[in-house]
């Protein structure tokens, strides 16, 4: 039954007051659609910011978008009032992006959904909603950045219109009559201490609790919806007392009550006993069916057999009676009873069977239950000693297990609302934990032939180069400078160099990596060198698009040449076979001077998967560890505050730090790219929202390369047969 309500609502704006405002809907449906399917009562607040001309349309406006959304959505609960807060969002965004910078606005929203004893709640944005129930006042969110002054980025926060899609927060509970709902906006919310709030919302009747609410916001903008479930009754107020101690923390509402109500209910209800009482039931009902079936059998064969002696007897020599009505009445007398014995088998059979069948029916949902509940139970006691930690190992650890736990739990229940919400939260616990930041922005500036292997991506300035090594072939391609998040499309299959191609005197082979060569002693240009099996090292200048063979010296002492870097001028060429990096000063021919050998000390070059020059070189081993090499010796890179290895790392990208301060990693296992100090410190590690995830995929999974812009924070990542430009919210 849908409880009854007294609603009341204030606002006041620049000083006047009002008593409905455009931003605040109350839409009471109840049960008029019939059992089954009420979509419940409507609550909702939104506030919008922006120029004061315009804002109360575009509140009402978002408010009755909502209310449709939810009302035509014909899902569950949980997922209309997602739709809604969605369709509201792309509303406001569309709004935005045709606006001027400074006409676009953003807005919180707190939206409930009250049907029967149940109360659901959507959030986004900086909104608040306080529940008092027994005289213990919750806030909803328990963790905000707009409330808590928390920086809304280390939380991955973000308003309505701020970008095309938005993060919904769920919570639900069970309210009954006495109980006070509070929606506000973010301004009171800050405003009025913790401790207060207790005092305000025990006030009767509504009308004096919006005039406490009034006072207590002292003239600032606000907007208040106040929802009272059970009878208003003034005489009935409980005596005005003093307002209970601070609170130390407001709990949230998906977790702690329904966690308090399921360990009281488990108390009292003995599951193991249930279950096996049922399970007697069920042997002896299937007992009683086997043992009715014997029976009839033993009832039915002797008359079978008796009717066929009875009908023997008379043979050819010995004639039958004249009045043999007997055998015959033997027979339909037996015949009779067995038809009668099926008839009642006929009816009985099926109800028993399907009283069986609802047992067992019965028997499996209780114990589903039990097992839904108990891992919930396991992943709020995880969340809960990960709360009272200290040391971020212990933290991490226990973070781990509630989102292992609450996922094996959505696995098996999807819209689990308070699941759901403590997954967001445990997320974004261990994102701000981690430092992880999280991509909003990628996308594939083009696509390769199916077999292709993209092994390099070198990018200068607007020139972006692709290697493809199973085919041998090098593509230029030019970013669009209107777009910039785009390929000029007449070179989207532009092909610089392939195997078999004759340059100069030159016939190419396999190629085996490129690198961008600055200038510098003896080198007065920059350019592309690629360097092909044969030994030979192919010059592309791209402002006079002229493609040379350059001189380079004793390549016959080369045995297996893997990777190539360059600095200021000089080239290196990584040969794991000879564990030797050989480093070549230039010269005006190209490299004809015999080369040096860079390593000072012997290091394993096996299982070098990438290197990168900085004023050091650094390797990237297939087993995630990371060697720096300085002035040929090994040096110092420790990552023992990474939260966490790198796993099947595949790239590594760096270069002098007049260019590039960070050493960037690809680490495929762990689907991230790491941002590190040059001596191993953690710095950030960036990762794909859900958002974009679910959208495109997760090509941090499977990155072969990488070339990052620090300047502009763009990361350029090779994966499977595309090449992607992802937008990295870099900090400082």
């Amino acid at each position: 039954m849908q409880i009854k309500t007294t609603v009341g609502q204030v606002a006041l704006m620049g000083g006047g007051q009002y008593q409905q405002s455009s931003g605040i809907l109350v839409d009471e449906r109840g049960s008029r659609f019939g059992k089954g399917r009420s979509r419940g009562n409507v609550y909702l607040v939104v506030e919008v910011t922006g120029p004061l001309a315009g804002r109360d349309v575009i509140a009402k406006q978002l408010a009755q978008t909502m209310r449709d959304a939810y009302y035509g959505w014909r899902g569950s609960v949980t997922a209309g009032l997602q739709e809604a807060v969605r369709e509201a969002n792309n509303l406001l965004f569309e709004e935005n992006r045709i606006s001027l910078p400074g006409e676009q606005r953003t807005a919180g929203v707190s939206c409930i959904a009250l049907r029967d004893d149940d109360m659901f709640v959507a959030q986004a944005g900086p909104t608040a909603v306080y529940l008092m129930q027994e005289e213990e006042v919750m806030r909803i969110p328990d963790v905000s950045p707009w409330l808590d002054r928390i920086p809304p980025e280390e939380m991955e926060a973000v308003a309505l219109g701020e970008r095309r899609d938005v993060n919904v927060a769920l919570f639900h509970t069970t309210v009954a009559g006495g109980d006070t709902v509070l929606l506000v906006n973010d301004g009171l919310a800050r405003l009025v201490p913790d401790a207060n709030w207790p005092d305000i919302l025990r006030q009767r009747p509504v009308e004096s609790l919006l005039e406490e609410v009034l006072a207590a916001g002292r003239g600032s903008d606000l907007s208040a919806l106040v929802v009272r479930l059970g009878e208003e009754a003034v005489d009935r107020a409980p005596a005005r007392v003093a307002p209970p101690p601070a609170r130390q923390e407001v709990r949230p509402v998906s977790a702690q009550p329904l966690r308090d109500r399921l360990t009281a209910g488990a108390a009292g209800l003995d599951i193991g006993g249930l279950l096996a009482g049922i399970g007697r039931a069920v042997s002896g009902a299937v007992a009683g069916i086997v043992a009715g079936f014997l029976g009839l059998l033993r009832r039915m064969v002797p008359e079978q057999r008796g009717s066929q002696e009875v009908e023997q007897r008379p043979t050819a020599t010995v004639p039958p009676p004249r009045k043999g009505p007997k055998v015959k009445r033997v027979r339909r007398s037996h015949s009779d009873s067995v038809q009668r014995i099926l008839i009642v088998v006929a009816i009985v059979l099926p109800l028993v069977i399907g009283g069986v069948v609802a047992v067992i029916l019965i028997q499996r949902g209780q114990s589903q239950r039990a097992e839904l509940d108990a891992l919930w139970q396991q992943a709020v006691a995880q969340w809960e000693q990960a709360q009272a930690a200290d040391d971020l190992a212990v933290i991490r650890t226990h973070l781990a297990n509630a989102e292992q736990v609450l996922q094996e739990l959505l696995d098996r229940r999807p819209e689990h609302a308070e699941a759901l919400d403590l997954k967001g939260r445990v997320q974004a616990r261990l994102d701000v934990i981690n430092q992880v930041r999280r991509v909003n922005w990628i996308g594939a500036l083009n696509t390769y032939a199916t077999d292709a292997e993209l092994s390099r991506v070198v990018v200068q300035g607007s020139h972006v180069f692709v290697m493809d090594r199973r085919n041998g072939r090098v593509y230029h391609h030019q970013l669009d400078e209107e777009l910039q998040r785009a390929l000029r499309p007449e070179t989207a299959d532009t092909v610089l160099l392939s195997k078999g191609d004759q340059v100069g005197g030159v016939l190419v082979a396999d190629l085996v990596d490129m690198v961008w060569m600055p200038t510098g002693p003896d080198r007065q240009k920059a350019s592309l060198v690629i360097l092909e099996s044969g030994g030979s090292l192919l010059d592309y200048d791209p402002a006079t698009d002229e493609l040379v063979p350059l001189r380079v010296s004793a390549t016959d002492s080369w045995q297996f040449a893997e990777l190539v870097g360059s600095h200021t001028g000089r080239f290196y060429v990584l040969d794991p076979s000879a564990n030797q990096i050989w480093r070549y000063d230039p010269t005006p021919d190209g490299y004809s001077n015999p080369p040096d050998e860079w390593l000072q000390e012997p290091v394993d070059l096996v299982g070098v998967v990438d290197m990168a020059l900085g004023d050091s070189i650094f390797l990237l081993y297939a087993d995630g560890s990371i060697h720096k090499l300085t002035q040929g010796k090994p040096d110092l890179f420790d990552t023992s505050d990474w939260d966490t290895p790198p796993r099947s790392p595949s790239a590594l990208f760096t270069r002098p730090p007049d260019d590039t301060q960070w050493l960037y990693v690809a680490d495929r296992g762990n689907s991230r790219i790491v941002q590190s100090g040059k001596e191993g410190r953690f710095k950030q590690q960036f990762r794909l929202s859900d958002s974009m995830a679910a959208e495109t995929g997760d090509p941090l999974a499977g990155v072969t390369n990488l070339f990052v812009d620090e300047i502009v924070g763009h990361a350029f990542v090779l994966s499977g047969q595309k090449l992607y430009l992802l937008v990295l919210p870099m900090s400082d």
